[in-house]
């Protein structure tokens, strides 16, 4: 029966991992593909003349051409990946100790936690260095 429930938390990790990086992608964008993706909804919204739109379109393109930097984008995605990291630590800290009480069930809970933590942070690692690719052009 842990097996069972083990295996269950290992393939919703790997479907989790598989099924959000394209959603995930627009946490990872440079300021240039924000603006490029404002510019791009901009056009949708003239063309159906929604004026509401546009002027909050405008609001956030003008907000990313004042404040946005890579390098402030860089230290964000960098803390990510730290925190990612920890959880993956302190998961792995509970587990131990939950190995040495032999709790069962607590083992299972934690190692699907694990599994699903280290899918996270490995995607995230993934779109960071898709990030560094698309900064440096």
């Amino acid at each position: 029966m842990n097996y069972s429930r083990t295996l269950k938390g290992t393939l919703l990790a790997l479907a989790l991992s598989a099924t959000f990086p394209a959603m995930a992608d627009d946490n990872w964008q440079t300021c240039k593909e924000k603006q490029q993706q404002i510019e791009k909804q901009l056009q949708y919204a003239r063309a159906n003349n929604n004026q509401k739109q546009i002027n909050r379109l405008n609001t956030q393109k003008a907000n990313i051409l004042q404040n946005c930097s890579n390098e402030n984008l860089r230290q964000k995605y960098t803390q990510k990946l730290d925190k990612l990291t920890n959880k993956i630590n302190e998961t792995q800290r509970k587990l131990d100790k939950a190995h040495a009480k032999g709790d069962s069930n607590k083992i299972t809970d934690l190692q699907n936690k694990l599994n699903e933590n280290k899918a996270n942070l490995q995607q995230a690692k993934q779109n960071f260095a898709r990030f560094e690719q698309a900064a440096k052009q």
